[in-house]
């Protein structure tokens, strides 16, 4: 009698649990899931409005050759050895250690909306930050770090800012573009969602391409590293209730990109800082005539070249 007390109250408590859990955290998020699907509805159709890019010309003189450091750079030298990031790449190949160096930098630390970013901007104070003081971080002190990463391990790598339609002062997202020799282009590689995108072939994208299959339709994978079965099988559940995923969230920000001139270390430090911003056809086309310096420092070309915009490293032969 007594053990069957004790299996009962068990179950009343099971059950009393999941009540919570749908309480607590599904129906909140199915409240939001109609919010969602109008935001993301409304991100597809700006891409959708403006999907190209013709090559117009622009309005100024403009030589669009972007520069990177070299690994025997003292900083990156140092970079790679003090974490040793050649063991952490392993000996797999080029996209596995590219796969590799990104799932360490999204191991760091667990995202930060609006954490206080120090004065010192480069991979070294940011690792501190995560590692030494446990701090949380966000996309763009991941991509700093990321990038600086490759540079030191002898790829090329940009700092890629990814922007909305509107309102880009309020929200973007950062992520790392790292040129794959074996692949032959670029591709992105997302430090704070520890994630990576691929095509129904398995075959890893860039964000030209995902841009490209998000106006489409095209069926894509995301990939994301660093979670164990059942944490990303929460993940997924969330992301089905409220209706909302990394490409959905990716929708919002390829409709135009900005890439430093130059990669090197420490970069947003350099007082006065060129970038260049691919902007589709039909979008402001009066940037394309004349370009911006902003408050920061940075001043920015428009462009509206995507084969321009995502040229080979000058050290690639083929």
């Amino acid at each position: 009698m007594k053990k069957l007390i004790i299996k009962i109250s068990i179950g009343v408590l099971a059950v009393l649990f999941l009540l919570f859990i749908i309480f607590e955290a599904v129906i909140p998020e199915l409240q939001e899931r109609h919010k969602y699907v109008s935001m993301g509805k409304e991100w597809m159709s700006h891409l959708k409005q403006h999907p190209g890019f013709s090559a117009q010309g622009t309005g100024y003189p403009i030589d669009v050759t972007f520069l990177y450091s070299d690994s025997t750079d003292e900083n990156l030298r140092r970079l790679r050895k003090q974490y040793d990031l050649d063991s952490i790449a392993g000996q797999g190949s080029e996209t596995e250690r590219i796969i590799n160096l990104m799932t360490w930098v999204y191991g760091l630390a667990a995202h930060a909306n609006e954490p206080a970013v120090p004065a010192e901007r480069n991979a070294f104070s940011f690792i501190h930050l995560a590692k030494d003081q446990h701090m949380n971080i966000n996309c763009y002190m991941k991509t700093v770090i990321l990038n600086e990463v490759y540079l030191s391990m002898g790829f090329y790598s940009r700092h890629t800012h990814l922007l909305p339609y509107s309102h880009e002062e309020e929200e973007s997202h950062f992520v790392t573009s790292v040129f794959s020799q074996t692949l032959d282009k670029w591709i992105l590689m997302d430090p704070d969602f520890g994630a990576y995108v691929t095509d129904k072939k398995g075959n890893i994208l860039g964000v030209a391409e995902i841009r490209r299959g998000l106006i489409s339709g095209a069926p894509m994978k995301v990939h994301h590293v660093g979670r164990s079965g059942l944490e990303m099988a929460w993940f997924n559940l969330g992301n089905f209730i409220e209706g909302a995923n990394y490409l959905w969230f990716l929708s919002e920000f390829v409709f135009k990109m900005r890439c430093p001139e130059y990669s090197r270390f420490a970069q947003d430090t350099v007082r006065v800082r060129e970038f260049f911003e691919l902007i589709p056809d039909g979008y402001k086309s009066e940037q394309l005539r004349k370009y911006r310096l902003t408050g920061r420092g940075e001043k920015i070309y428009s462009i509206n070249d995507e084969t321009i915009f995502w040229q080979k490293p000058a050290g690639i032969s083929r």
